[in-house]
């Protein structure tokens, strides 16, 4: 568990669970792993504004609409950061184990309605085997970001997995004869 996060709950008296793996890159792997929902498990995607960075926190089972997201942050163009940012950003974390609380790393943090609104969240503590888990209200209180809305379910995003293609409809081939030639 990351030292930094694990002060953090302490002086804020947060109550938590520690949750141990094996060890997963990507959030969904990792709440298969911790036995969490896809939808109550935090995904923190860094993202760079026209002011620095912000954290983008969304259920695992989501994509991150950035259009969305820029609404809320309100000015600027956004993009997703790129590795080396993220590195001089959250020097100490592991890419895909940042825990969602921005004010660790002086980053204004964004979280989902659909995640704050769940019952518990599961999240990563700073490396890719460790998870915290809280209830909802719990991290709302130690949580300083803005909710707003601007997580789309992987399910709605076309072309992911879980989105069935409609075939276009064949067409009948179909011999095309000249006016003057039809018979009556």
């Amino acid at each position: 568990m990351y030292q930094r996060l694990e002060e953090f709950l302490g002086a804020k008296q947060a109550k938590y669970d520690v949750v141990t793996h094996t060890g997963a890159v990507t959030a969904q792997e990792q709440a298969a792993l911790t036995h969490t929902p896809g939808r109550s498990f935090a995904k923190v995607v860094v993202v760079k504004e026209r002011d620095g960075f912000v954290l983008a926190v969304l259920p695992a089972t989501s994509l991150l609409d950035l259009d969305r997201l820029k609404g809320l942050i309100g000015h600027g163009a956004i993009r997703p950061a790129t590795v080396e940012e993220i590195g001089r950003v959250i020097p100490d974390c592991v890419p895909g184990a940042i825990p969602p609380f921005g004010a660790l790393f002086s980053v204004p943090t964004y979280v989902d309605r659909t995640l704050a609104n769940a019952r518990e969240i599961t999240m990563p503590a700073g490396d890719l085997a460790t998870a915290i888990r809280m209830r909802a209200a719990e991290f709302r209180r130690l949580s300083t970001a803005c909710i707003g809305d601007f997580a789309v379910p992987e399910s709605l995003v076309a072309g992911s997995a879980g989105v069935s293609r409609a075939r276009p409809a064949r067409r009948r081939r179909t011999k095309v004869v000249p006016w003057a030639r039809r018979s009556p």
